[in-house]
C-alpha cells in the first residue's frame, strides 16, 4: 500500500525544515519556499555572503530507498540535498551534492532508471556524499 499524498508532503517538508536548520547551523542564511507549486525548495546564501545558490531537497521516510529526481530537471549550479528521515529517536541523514556532479555521470547515479518514465537516483552512488556541507562553501 502506498503512502496518501499528505504522507508525502509531509515527508517533503520535514526534509526542507531539516536542511534549513542545518544550514543555519552552519551560518548560512536560507529562505525557505514553501508548497505545490514552487520553482525552488530553498534560496541560500554563504555564511561570507558572496554566494547565492538554489536547493533542491529530496526526502524518504527511510533508507535504503531511491530518490525520484527526473534527470532533465537537475541544474548545474544547483545543489541537492537528499535526506533520510530515519527513525524519530534518529537524526536524518544527508548526502549533499551539486547538479554538476549528478549530470557529469548520470547512468552512475540513475542506474537502469534511466531513460525510463520513473527515473530514481539510486542510494549507492550517494553514499560519499554523506554529510558533504563543505562542497556548499
Amino acid at each position: 500500500m502506498s503512502a496518501s499524498p499528505t504522507t508525502h508532503q509531509k515527508t517533503g517538508i520535514a526534509g526542507e525544515f531539516f536542511v534549513a536548520a542545518e544550514l543555519a547551523k552552519r551560518n548560512f542564511q536560507v529562505a525557505i519556499s514553501l508548497g505545490n507549486a514552487k520553482g525552488v525548495d530553498l534560496l541560500v546564501t554563504t555564511p561570507n555572503g558572496k554566494k547565492t545558490f538554489e536547493v533542491e531537497v529530496k526526502t524518504l521516510r527511510k533508507q535504503p530507498n531511491c530518490f525520484t529526481l527526473h534527470s532533465s530537471k537537475i541544474k548545474q549550479n544547483c545543489a541537492y540535498i537528499f535526506v533520510y528521515l530515519n527513525n524519530e529517536n534518529q537524526a536524518p541523514d544527508y548526502f549533499i551534492l551539486l547538479g554538476s556532479i549528478l549530470l557529469a555521470d548520470l547512468p552512475h547515479f540513475y542506474g537502469s532508471s534511466l531513460g525510463t518514465d520513473r527515473e530514481t537516483v539510486n542510494h549507492g552512488p550517494l553514499k560519499p556524499f554523506l554529510n558533504n556541507w563543505e562542497i556548499l562553501q
